[in-house]
C-alpha cells in the first residue's frame, strides 16, 4: 500500500510539528510483515516563508510563500499522489498527535477497504481533551455526534469529518477534481465530504483508531481573531448556500445555538458577537443569490 501524507505548516517550523513527530514514530513503529510505502510532504504556508531547518531525508518540502490555504496545498499533494501512482493522500494538520499504533491500524483498515471501490476515505475518531469532534452528520442546528467511540463501519448517512487525519483514496478525489480551490481553509472539509457523498462515495469510520487534534476556533480568547472568525462563517454560509440548498433553517438554527450558546462557552467577546449577529442577519434578510454573489466576490478578490 503507498500513502503519501502530506502535513501542512502555517507559522511553525518543521521540529515543532507533532504531527511530524508522531508520525515519524509512527513509521518507525510498524511491525515486521506490516511495512508500508508511505511517503512525508510538508507543504509550508507560513507567509514570507520561513527556515525549515535540516529535514529527514526521507521527507520532502515545499514552500508556499503567498500562504494559498489547506485546498491548494492539498492539490498540490494530489498532483504528486497521481504522478507517483500513490493509492491513498493522508491529511495533517500540525498540531495533530498521532498514536503510536495509528498507521498499524490504519494499515489493517486499507487492506480491508482497498477492494472497496465505492470508500473513498478512512476517518478516526478526533478528539480534543476527551470530546469526539469527528466524524459527525449535522442536524437541526448542532453536530450530532452519529458514531460512539469504537464504532467500526461504512454508514449509509453522510460523513462529515475533519480535514486532518483523514485518508482519501486518490483515484476517488481526482474525479472529483480535487478539493474545491474557493474554500480555501475554512469548510474545506465540509465541502469534500458533501461532494464525496453526492457521487455515491461512502466512508469508512475507523473508530479503533483515536487521534488527539487541537482546534483554534474553540478557543477564540487564545487561539484565533475576529478576522479567522468572519471567514469562517463566511465559508460555512457558502456552504449552505452551494451544497445545502434545502437545509436553510439547519442554519438558521446553527447561528441561533452559536450566539446563546457557543460563544459564552468558547471565549466570544464583543466583536465575536457582532460578526455571528451580522451573520444571521445576512441569513434572515438577504437572498441566496445575494450572499452567493458576496461570497464569489471575496473568494475573486483573494
Amino acid at each position: 500500500m503507498r500513502v503519501l501524507a502530506v502535513i501542512v505548516l502555517y507559522k511553525m517550523p518543521p521540529s515543532e510539528s507533532n504531527a511530524l513527530r508522531t508520525l515519524r514514530a509512527a513509521i518507525s513503529a510498524l511491525p515486521p510483515g506490516r511495512q508500508a510505502d508511505i511517503k512525508i510532504l510538508l507543504y509550508d504556508n507560513t507567509p514570507g516563508g520561513q527556515d525549515a531547518g535540516a529535514l529527514p531525508t526521507e521527507v520532502q518540502y515545499k514552500a508556499d510563500v503567498q500562504n494559498g490555504g489547506l485546498a491548494k496545498a492539498y492539490n498540490y499533494a494530489l498532483e504528486i499522489a497521481s504522478e507517483e501512482v500513490f493509492d491513498w493522500l493522508l491529511t495533517l494538520d500540525q498540531d495533530t498527535s498521532l498514536s503510536i499504533d495509528f498507521l498499524h491500524k490504519l494499515c489493517h483498515s486499507l487492506a480491508f477497504v482497498e477492494p472497496l471501490k465505492n470508500v473513498a476515505a478512512i476517518v478516526p475518531l478526533i478528539s480534543e481533551k476527551g470530546k469526539i469532534l469527528s466524524p459527525s452528520d449535522r442536524n437541526f442546528g448542532k453536530r450530532r455526534q452519529r458514531f460512539s467511540d469504537g464504532f467500526i463501519g461504512i454508514p449509509s448517512v453522510t460523513v462529515y469529518a475533519a480535514n486532518s487525519a483523514s485518508t482519501l483514496r486518490v483515484s476517488a478525489l481526482k474525479s472529483l477534481g480535487g478539493y474545491d480551490p474557493r474554500f480555501s481553509v475554512w469548510a474545506s472539509d465540509l465541502v469534500l465530504y458533501r461532494r464525496l457523498y453526492e457521487h455515491h462515495f461512502r466512508v469508512f469510520v475507523a473508530g479503533n483508531i483515536h487521534v488527539e487534534h487541537e482546534v483554534s476556533v474553540f478557543d477564540l480568547e487564545n487561539r484565533s481573531t475576529a478576522n479567522r472568525y468572519k471567514d469562517m462563517l463566511r465559508a460555512e454560509e457558502a456552504f449552505y448556500d452551494e451544497y445545502m440548498v434545502g437545509e436553510h433553517l439547519t442554519l438558521l438554527l446553527i447561528m441561533f445555538r452559536r450566539l446563546v450558546y457557543e460563544l459564552p462557552r468558547i471565549g466570544g467577546t464583543l466583536p465575536y458577537y457582532q460578526i455571528a449577529f451580522r451573520f444571521l442577519c445576512r441569513s434572515l434578510f438577504y437572498s441566496r443569490k445575494h450572499r452567493m454573489k458576496s461570497w464569489e466576490q471575496s473568494v475573486s478578490r483573494g
